[in-house]
Order: structure tokens, then sequence, then C-alpha cells
């Protein structure tokens, strides 16, 4: 299970890729199993490099997760223990601003690139091996500024891409890898654990500039794809360390092989650090109990974002609950769930990770007569992923069923997440009165566990 494929005659150099790791240190509970960790990677790593030269790149979102608000600060001491190579600047990496971007930035012994937003990190790099030199380009999503606290891409970004690509090779680089922050757009198929995939919008964003790389490393999304755009390898292991993509670059001619996404072992780290403490004292904390099983993927029996819709209409004593089945990630969809919360004990840090804010209070927000049938349609609409269009809105990468929970009234006030409050005055085109509740979430769904 840990073991990866061994790299074929002609290999030069063997890159492992990971996305959204999340500051996954400790092996955690999923629907599939325990997930893979940070320290799993790092072993992986070494054993490769024992056999080639070996990179580990990351597409972005480094610290997002639990440990955030369970220590009070972003794991950037902790991150910069990892052997990785280089990083792209994940939207996340965002969150506090360009400010906290750069000084995090400037704890990390690797390079965090970003070539498509102008906020004073470096664009590209080359890495030296005994191999050859690898060039590699950071871009993150094209809609960070949207996700977070970020400028809008740069004028022209996608030439600039391909002219990095051109400096790189003129300084002396045998490849060009891009890590990019984003995916294809996939979904689960009801009763199994295969999902679907689109490649056409990722396609059209990459198109101005994929000629002229060798390699594409995506992410952002919690499911996994290989394959190719045109006609360059393109794929993303899945999220959180429970993946890892393995591609070889050529000695000679010819093109890049991906050579598929393997499970990561969830090692524990050899050392104690505050990250590590913070997150088990969550999962010690058992705080209730659950009596099912609660998945967050189309067709599950017990539907986890319908349960957290229960929990946020019950809390705020709204008309409605309102969920998003991508809100509440946390885990890789291995088996097609993004997310989990499994029977038994209840804990701390499994509460963390389905609401990772310090603040999880949800909004409450206030509508006209009929405007609830209004945005039901149009939330069920982009997220059926047998209409293409909803690849083409930004926030709209998870392709199941939105959580609903309503009472006996036609609904006039809807408990959602804050982050959601904008998109929905988007579908109804005008401006949402919305207030915090006094309940958060957390507390909230400990409350209607059955």
């Amino acid at each position: 299970m840990d073991a990866l494929p061994t790299a074929r005659p002609g290999t030069a150099v063997r890159i492992l890729a990971t996305t959204d790791l999340g500051a996954a240190f400790v092996p955690l509970r999923t629907s599939y199993g325990t997930a893979g960790t940070c320290a799993g990677l790092a072993e992986l790593l070494e054993r490769e490099r024992e056999a080639q030269p070996t990179l580990w790149l990351d597409a972005g979102d480094l610290a997002v997760g639990p440990v955030q608000p369970l220590l009070g600060r972003r794991p950037w001491q902790e991150l910069a223990q990892l052997p990785i190579d280089a990083a792209a600047a994940g939207n996340h990496e965002f969150d506090e601003g360009v400010p906290a971007l750069r000084a995090a930035a400037g704890l990390l012994p690797y390079p965090v690139l970003c070539a498509n937003v102008d906020v004073g990190l470096p664009a590209s790099t080359i890495i030296d091996t005994s191999g050859g030199p690898v060039g590699v380009v950071g871009v993150t999503h094209p809609f960070t500024h949207r996700f977070a606290v970020a400028p809008p891409p740069l004028d022209g970004w996608p030439q600039r891409v391909a002219e990095l690509s051109a400096d790189l090779r003129a300084d002396g680089a045998r490849w060009v890898v891009v890590l990019l922050h984003d995916g294809v757009d996939w979904w689960p198929q009801p009763g199994s654990t295969a999902t679907g995939a689109r490649s056409d919008r990722l396609a059209a964003l990459t198109r101005p500039w994929i000629g002229s790389v060798d390699l594409v490393l995506g992410g952002h999304t919690p499911g996994s794809w290989v394959g190719t755009l045109d006609g360059v390898p393109f794929g993303h292991p899945h999220i959180f360390a429970a993946s890892v993509l393995v591609a070889d670059l050529p000695s000679g001619a010819g093109r890049a092989r991906i050579r598929g996404v393997h499970p990561v072992p969830g090692r524990r780290p050899p050392r104690r650090d505050p990250a590590v403490d913070a997150l088990d004292a969550a999962a010690a904390n058992v705080l209730g109990q659950s009596r099912h099983d609660w998945l967050g993927r189309t067709g599950a029996t017990h539907y986890l974002p319908r349960l957290i819709a229960r929990a946020l209409r019950e809390s705020t004593g709204t008309d409605a609950g309102l969920v998003l089945a991508s809100e509440h990630t946390n885990q890789g969809a291995v088996d097609g769930a993004v997310a989990a919360l499994p029977a038994g004990p209840v804990t701390e840090l499994d509460l963390m990770r389905l609401f990772g804010q310090a603040d999880d209070r949800p909004a409450v927000i206030h509508l006209r007569a009929g405007e609830y049938r209004t945005l039901l349609r149009a939330v069920t609409a982009v997220a059926d992923p047998a209409n293409p269009a909803g690849d083409h809105v930004w926030w709209n990468w998870g392709r199941m069923p939105p959580g609903i929970s309503t009472g006996a009234v036609e609904p006039t006030t809807v408990a959602v997440a804050p982050f959601l409050v904008p998109r929905l005055a988007e579908l109804l085109d005008r401006p949402l009165d919305s207030e915090l509740a006094s309940v958060g979430a957390r507390q909230a769904l400990l409350a209607v566990l059955p």
C-alpha cells in the first residue's frame, strides 16, 4: 500500500505532487479509513530519493484546516519543517491578506510562487537536481480575488506563463512544470465510489500557455484526476494528503509521464510540536455521539449537508437552513465523499474539521415572498452535474445536491454559512440583509445528532 511504482528506465527526475495539504500533521478518521499525513509524504519522498532525484511540489492551500482555530495561528513554523521543494499560492494563502501571505512565505525555506497575481512573490523558480534543472511556475486560482483578500489577476497573465516558461528554458531548465491551484470539475456517482468529470473549462483556461510547458499539476478540489489537456499531461491528487500524484520526467525526448495517484501512509510526525499537541488534544475531547455515518456524497443514506442544514435552522429559529455540499469538506474524496462524520464518539476535532473557523456562527438572511423557491432552483441547477453551465460558476466545484431543511411555512428567513450570503445575493441580483446568529454551528450540530 505504501509503495509507489518504480520509475521507468530513462527517468531523470521524479515528482511527488500534493495539493491542499491542510496541515495534515496527524492521522485522521475518514469514510474510507485513516487519512495520510505530511509525515507519510516525507517518508515516501525519502524512499524515492534513494532511487532517483525526486521533488515534492505542492499546488497550494498549505495551512487551511482545523489546526488554525485550535492553535490560534496558522502553522507556518511547522510547515517550514516539511521537505517541500516549491509550492504555488492557493486561494486560502490569501485569507488574511497580502501582507500576511508575504510574511508567511518569508518563514518557509521553499518558494511560494504566484505568476498571475502581483503580490510580491516570485513567479517561478529553477530547482537544480542531479537529473537536470526543473523550472517551476506557480499559478493561483484565477478567482482568488473573490475567494479571499487578493488583487485581481494580472492583465495578460496567460501569456506571461508562456513567457516565463521560455525564460526558464533560456536559463537552463530542462523541463517546465506549472503548479496550478485549480482542477477539473467532478462529481460523485450515486451508489458508487466512482466519480464523473469534465475538463472542458480547465482546458479553455490553460489553452493559451499549456503548449509551452511539459507538465501541469493541479489542485483545489477534493477529487483526483489524471489525463491530458491539449496533449500535455495534467493531473491532481486528492486533498489533505489523502493521495500523492507521481510523475516522471524523461532524460531524453518525450513527454512527462504521470504514473497515477497513490495513497499516502498515515504516519505520525517524528517529533511533537504545538500543532500536533493542539490536534491531539481536540481529538481526545469527546463532546457527543453519533448513531450513524453521515456522508457528504450524492445519494448517501445519511446525507451530512442535510443534517447541517437542519442544525442551522433549529439553532437559529429560522424558517429554513441551506447548505452547499462543498462548504464542509473535511477529507479527500477517495470514495466520492467530500466529508464524513463517522458513527461513534464525536470529538472537538471532528467538529473543527467541519467548521474550521474560530467564529462558526451562521448568518441569517431575510428574503421576500417567493425568493426561497427561486434560490433553491438556482442553487440546485448549478450543483447538478448534468448542467455544464455550472462549471463556469467560480465557487461551484461541489457538484452535489444542497442540504435543505425547511419548516412548515414559506421561508422568509434562512440560515446559511456567511460565505454564502454574497453568492445568494448574486443569484437574486439584489443585496441581502443578514446578521450573524447567536449560536455557533458546532454547538448546533451537536444538538441535533441522533
